[in-house]
Parts: C-alpha cells; structure tokens; sequence
C-alpha cells in the first residue's frame, strides 16, 4: 500500500518511471525489513539485525536472480556490471573493517560499530545514492525503455490514505516480527542469528521477487542493479542507521557469511562478462539456484 500510495503521487507530479522505480519502489520493498531491522537493533538483538541484513544480500543475490533466470534470460548494462558489482564489494569490505576493528579510537575485545563507524556507513550510501541519481538521470534511456503510455495513479486523497496505511502496517509488523522471532528463539533454542539469516532474510528476498517478477520486459535492464541497489541499502544504509541509534555488538561468526558475500558478487560479475556478455541465461541461474542450496544447507547445519 505504502508504495502503490507514493507511487501514484509520483506519477502525479509527472516523474519518470525510471526515477519513481530507482527512488519509490526501491525503498518501499526495504522498508518492511528495515522497520524490523531497526526494532531489533533497539531492543538490542544484533545477532538478529546482522543476520537479517548479511542474509539477505546473499539470498538476494543467489534466490533472486537464480528463480528469476528459470522464467527469462537476465540481463544488466555496463555500468551495472562494473561499478554497481565494484561499489557492492567495496561495501562488503568496509562493513568486514568496521565491524573487525575500530576506525576510530582504540580496539577493544568487544567488536562493535560505534556511532562515529555508523555516520561513516551512512555518508558512504548517501554517495552511493547521489552517484545512482544522477546515473539514472543521465543513462535512463539505457536503463529504462519507457513507453509512451501515461501509466495510472490514484486519486491523491485514497493515495495518501494508502500511504498512512502502509506505514502503520510496518509498524505493527515490525513489533509483531521482531517479539515473536524472539520469543521462537528462547522457546526451541533456536540463535537470532539463524532466524536472522534465514527467516528475515528470505521474508525481504520474496518481496524483491516479487516486484521484479511483475517487472515490464523493456524495464529488465534494471533488475540486477535494483538488487545492487538494495544490497547497498542493508549492507551501508540499514546497519548504518541501527548503528546510529544505538552501537551493535558485533559477532565474528559473520565474518564467514561476509566473505561468502564478497565470493558471490565476484562470480556474478563473472558470470554476467562470461559467455553471451551482460547477460545471466538458463545455465547460470541454476548454478547460482545450486549454490543457494548449499548456502541454506550451511545455516542449517551451522
């Protein structure tokens, strides 16, 4: 509701497609896990907010594209395939340095990301943002192939009540996430980690799934970098943030699933320059649907 809502006064004011896809649809799919992401970190359950934010990089990545390719062919750009691919490591590698040692000040046996680290995550995808609007404004011919159809928008007053809606939905679904993830954790011994990593994370997958199977065939281009796109917004803007609000301790058991993100975006990128260049056929998305497998195979046996 919250995005058909802004959408539609988007379209109102007469916006592009491609920048109300790259601004409002992009958010609004992150905004139900970040709502859940930032509770989490306030009550103090950072196991849960890693877990849900390094997860759902890598299933994004791996379950996204993977049952996406099983319906049609993959495709990115350029600037997609390099820079996006390059930003995306470069914050991986950042997160794993913040989170491993303190930037500022001396390290201390507690591993955190202070609030000092948090504004520098925040500064990082606010860059991030500037660099893609801009692209976008620029290069949205390639990006996007609009038509020249006006696309439809609501009324403004049952828009903005859309709007109201969605927000106090994400609200109350963030409380009822994040107290009954908890309360199956102390119930069945199950770690915040785990439930993070896999029930969060696969819960904020299926929504970018969503949107990007109902995406329109001449907007296709934008599938990859939208999925760049969002895991930059967990990786610098959701832990930044929840960091902000308050410094997480930090676990060093993610630095494994780290590293496995770091691996994953190096072989997409490979995939996508491999073979019929820019682009992820049938063969290579089941290959990536083989190493999700593996990967949820890992947290369960982790």
């Amino acid at each position: 509701m919250l995005v058909d809502g802004s959408a539609s006064i988007a379209r109102r004011m007469n916006l592009p497609e491609s920048m109300v896809s790259f601004s409002v649809v992009a958010f609004g799919t992150s905004l139900p896990k970040l709502f859940t992401v930032l509770l989490a970190a306030y009550n103090g359950y950072y196991d849960l907010v890693f877990g849900a934010v390094i997860g759902s990089c890598i299933f994004n990545l791996l379950g996204v594209l993977s049952i996406t390719g099983f319906f049609r062919p993959i495709r990115a750009n350029q600037y997609t395939s390099t820079i996006g691919m390059f930003f995306l490591v470069i914050s991986s590698v950042l997160l794993y340095f913040v989170a491993n040692k303190s930037l500022f000040g001396v390290a201390t046996s507690v591993l955190s990301i202070t609030k000092t680290e948090a504004f520098v995550l925040i500064i990082c995808f606010l860059l991030f943002m500037l660099y893609g609007y801009f692209n976008v404004k620029k290069h949205h011919v390639v990006w996007f192939n609009e038509t020249d159809e006006k696309p439809a928008f609501y009324a403004a007053w049952f828009a903005v009540i859309l709007m109201i809606a969605g927000v106090v939905g994400l609200i109350a679904g963030g409380v009822l996430v994040v107290d009954n993830l908890v309360d199956v954790s102390r119930k069945f011994e199950i770690s915040q980690r785990f439930l993070g990593q896999f029930i969060l994370s696969v819960g904020g997958s299926f929504v970018m799934l969503y949107w990007i199977m109902i995406t329109k065939s001449n907007e296709a281009k934008f599938e990859v970098s939208n999925l760049i796109g969002q895991n930059m917004l967990n990786i610098l803007g959701m832990l930044g943030i929840s960091a902000f609000i308050q410094p997480m301790q930090y676990n060093q058991a993610f630095n494994i699933d780290i590293f496995i993100l770091i691996g994953i975006t190096i072989l997409i990128t490979a995939l996508l320059w491999f073979g019929k260049k820019l682009t992820l056929n049938l063969w290579k998305c089941r290959f990536l649907f083989l190493l999700l497998l593996l990967y949820v195979l890992y947290l369960f046996y982790r």
